[in-house]
């Protein structure tokens, strides 16, 4: 971001590679999404998803909790996992899901080199629990209920 050269393999470059994969990502769940106040939430992830991560503060944070604690009001408790499915927008949700969770997963990689600011980490975790929220919703949207894992052997 400074204009230094460094190698495609450096650990910052892999995780602005995962942002970019997440942010992506988001964008292919923003086409199947049928809904406004989603489709505004997810806008502003990929904005803040565009921010270099240094500068993902308490602010962002925040909005995050928010959607959290909004969204966590509107759904039933589950007591089961809860499968990757349930509609269009339900399935790339859950992929948006998973790439924020390897975002995480490279910036704790990246920490143990440079320092990461802590709020970046606990926005990318926070991230993937917005978004895996997002997804019950669209599936409870598109497909009237969310597919629970099932045992295979049961």
């Amino acid at each position: 971001m400074d204009g230094t050269r460094t190698g495609k393999g450096d650990p910052e470059i892999e995780v602005y590679g995962a942002i970019d994969e997440c942010c992506s990502q988001v964008g292919a769940a923003r086409a199947f999404n049928r809904d406004p106040s989603t489709d505004d939430a997810l806008r502003w992830i990929q904005n803040v998803l565009l921010l270099p991560f240094p500068g993902i503060g308490e602010k962002q944070l925040q909005t995050l909790e928010g959607m959290v604690e909004r969204l966590e009001a509107e759904l039933p408790t589950i007591g089961n996992f809860v499968l990757p499915a349930g509609g269009a927008a339900a399935a790339h949700l859950h992929l948006a899901r998973t790439s924020a969770r390897k975002v995480e997963r490279r910036m704790a990689a990246l920490r143990a080199e440079r320092e990461v600011p802590p709020l970046a980490l606990a926005w990318f975790n926070r991230l993937s629990d917005v978004l895996f929220l997002f997804a019950r919703a669209a599936a409870r949207r598109e497909n009237g209920s969310e597919e629970a894992w099932k045992h295979p052997d049961q």
